[in-house]
């Protein structure tokens, strides 16, 4: 048991860095075996699935962690807490969550030290210095590494060995010092030879890429990250591959190849936004920001620096704070923007002063030397402590193997003859739970069906009533004696023809409701004249307008293109315009523009009409819902039309929205990607920015 549980920590602290996920069999596999499992082989199942979902999926790899220190507190059992704690530690830090790992790898540490776990305790030092590097405290990052790498050394334990090597030359390259950085990436690679872990290996070649980077050794520094991306395509660690990646765009950077170098950052930025990798996706959004600047595009520039700028700030990632301050110097003295060029350079000067402090406290030499006097005179209380007790230590083992020999037998089939009933019984009530969760979500889907169909009942019994009455009279009148003229006639018939056109629409929202629920839509997104379909749905409504007196006044950009799919944009302007001369009184105007925004499309369709109640605002684009406000000239409506909008816009991958006040009339916006001004920011999807226009 010791043993593997030796072995799950030793895979713990790999994963922070390199382990690969196994096939999603073994995960199901994993997950399956939850189910029965008593409550701490469960915890152990649930450190399993961390590890495998750890690189490719942080996030679900976060909610087990969540279970399982959750369980071993429960449990109190001070060893499951603190390897719980461990790998959530490692999972933010993954994701640039350093601040976050540092409170959980400590709290790991510190139940490390109450159970003397030396192995466990070495990982967690590990951790801790990496996370302060990470941040910038490089006096705290060496101490802990140092600590790590002294007891790695003594256990011989080369898989941890390696990465602590990696991460104090790290720290000793961000300190400029080349030859001692050289040093320590050297002995990993020797460790990754060794014992042919391609994940050191990997890890290795980047930092031997960046040593070179960092010296303007530009063809060396291409060959070791060509080298990592060829590793990185035989494992999986995202992150690395993407570290890989950032560096050759660096380069190429540096040797003035900007198309490769854009290249090469789209490939990282594209992977660090897959795993939320807060302070990669930082650093490439300031290389973007410089390479705008060398192409004199400043407005670019200042927009990737502020991207950068925000990630960097609310991750508290220092250097790239300070990277970031010297490049805003440099574009707003360029802009001749020469006092808020004076306030970045002020506050690069405070922050590095800061660091300066807090690194500059205690010197590398001195924390090594006074690890290594510790470490001394550890050793020597050690050997006299071992020799005072080691014969006490002979008779008590004895003793006790002796008395734990007697008592196992007639504990063990007690032990199993309960063990077995828990089990059963656990997995009966497990399958009580699950019936009754299901039985609960069966009967909520009922009752929401079950409204939808009194609602669909009402639109049936009310809205379509009105034209069948409308044509059972007007037949009526058709054969009342004496029988119309025939112009009566053909009056009569044209009115019938209207209410059953009107009848024929009703149902074919109705319908068209029904095929989106069940999903039988088939979006066809390609790339669509917007301005053109605009202009054309406004042709074909200007007949409709003028019998209410009610002005179109379109201002319509030329070729806004965007990706959707023609017939459901038609659709969607359609019922937007429908519904605004619907709602308008007569002699309004209505206001259709269409414009462009950096890299979004934005239609607007804006009316004089009554405006929207908050009530109203609350029941736009629902099934079934009619407003306040009817329409002017007593048209039909619904309560679909808005709902069936929305899930066309939806299903085209864009957003539509209303900006009303009552008395004040209403504005509904529909925004697509721009085709033509689509960059690599569009891939950004967790990247939750306000754009002024759009507001997504």
């Amino acid at each position: 048991m010791m043993r593997r549980l030796k072995l799950l920590y030793t895979i713990a602290f790999l994963c922070c860095h390199s382990i690969g996920f196994s096939q999603n069999s073994k995960t199901d596999s994993l997950q399956s075996l939850l189910l029965h499992l008593e409550t701490k082989d469960k915890v152990e199942v649930l450190h399993s699935l961390i590890l495998e979902l750890w690189f490719e999926y942080p996030d679900s790899a976060k909610q087990y962690a969540n279970q399982a220190i959750n369980i071993s507190t429960e449990l109190e059992d001070i060893r499951l807490q603190s390897i719980s704690l461990r790998l959530m530690g490692g999972v933010n830090t993954y994701q640039g969550e350093y601040e976050l790992s540092l409170i959980n790898t400590h709290k790991a540490l510190n139940l490390a030290l109450q159970i003397k776990d030396s192995l466990l305790i070495t990982t967690s030092l590990n951790n801790l210095g990496y996370n302060y590097y990470n941040l910038g405290s490089y006096s705290q990052a060496t101490e802990n590494l140092l600590r790590a790498l002294n007891m790695y050394s003594r256990t011989k334990e080369q898989y941890g060995l390696g990465y602590t090597l990696n991460n104090v030359g790290q720290v000793y390259l961000k300190l400029k010092n080349f030859s001692k950085a050289s040093e320590y990436f050297n002995q990993a690679m020797e460790v990754g030879k060794s014992t042919k872990n391609k994940h050191t290996i990997l890890y290795t070649s980047n930092n031997l890429g960046f040593l070179y980077l960092e010296q303007g050794k530009y063809q060396e520094a291409e060959k070791f990250f060509k080298k990592s991306t060829e590793i990185a395509e035989t494992v999986s660690n995202k992150n690395w591959e993407a570290t890989a990646y950032s560096g050759l765009g660096q380069t190429y950077y540096h040797l003035g190849n900007i198309d490769k170098a854009f290249k090469e950052f789209k490939k990282s930025l594209s992977l660090r936004v897959e795993i939320k990798e807060l302070k990669g996706i930082s650093e490439i959004y300031y290389y973007l920001s410089k390479m705008s600047e060398s192409s004199e595009k400043l407005d670019s520039a200042m927009y990737y620096l502020n991207i950068s700028q925000n990630i960097a700030k609310d991750a508290g990632i220092k250097d790239q704070l300070l990277d970031n301050f010297i490049l805003y110097k440099e574009l707003f003295t360029q802009q001749d923007l020469l006092d808020s060029a004076l306030i970045y350079q002020s506050r690069y000067i405070e922050l590095r002063e800061k660091q300066f402090d807090e690194n500059a406290a205690r010197s590398i030499e001195g924390i090594q030397l006074e690890i290594k006097e510790e470490e001394t005179a550890r050793e020597l209380a050690t050997k006299d402590l071992q020799l005072a007790k080691k014969s006490f230590q002979l008779n008590f083992f004895i003793a006790l193997a002796i008395f734990i020999f007697l008592i196992t037998i007639v504990v063990f089939w007690f032990y199993k003859t309960q063990k077995k009933l828990g089990k059963a019984l656990k997995i009966k009530n497990f399958r009580i739970s699950k019936q009754r969760d299901e039985i609960i979500r069966k009967n909520e889907e009922l009752s929401t069906l079950n409204i939808e169909k009194n609602d669909l009942i009402s639109i049936v019994s009310h809205d379509l009533k009105s034209p069948l009455n409308n044509i059972r009279a007007l037949i009526r009148l058709i054969n009342l004696p004496p029988l119309p003229s025939e112009n009566r006639a053909a009056e009569f018939l044209e009115m019938i023809n209207e209410s059953t056109i009107r009848l024929s629409n009703m149902i074919e929202k109705i319908l068209d409701v029904e095929a989106i629920e069940s999903k039988k839509l088939n979006v066809k997104r390609e790339k669509v004249n917007l301005s053109d379909i605009a202009q054309s749905t406004i042709n074909r409504f200007d007949a409709e307008a003028m019998r209410k007196q009610i002005q179109l006044h379109p201002s319509i950009n030329e070729n806004v293109m965007i990706k959707a799919d023609e017939s459901y944009l038609i659709q969607v302007l359609e019922n937007l315009l429908s519904n605004a001369i619907k709602f308008s009184p007569n002699g309004k105007n209505i206001y259709i523009n269409v414009i462009t925004h950096k890299n979004k499309a934005l239609c607007e369709v804006k009316d004089e009409g009554p405006g929207l109640s908050d009530n109203d605002k609350k029941k736009l684009f629902r099934k079934y819902q009619k407003l306040s406000n009817t329409p002017t000239a007593n048209e039909s409506s619904t309560g679909l039309g808005l709902s069936i909008v929305k899930k066309f816009v939806n299903s085209m991958n864009g957003k539509i929205w209303c900006e009303s006040e009552l008395g004040k009339g209403a504005s509904f916006f529909v925004g697509f990607i721009n085709w033509k001004k689509a960059t690599v920011q569009n891939r950004l999807k967790f990247q939750k920015k306000k754009v002024d226009l759009l507001g997504y």
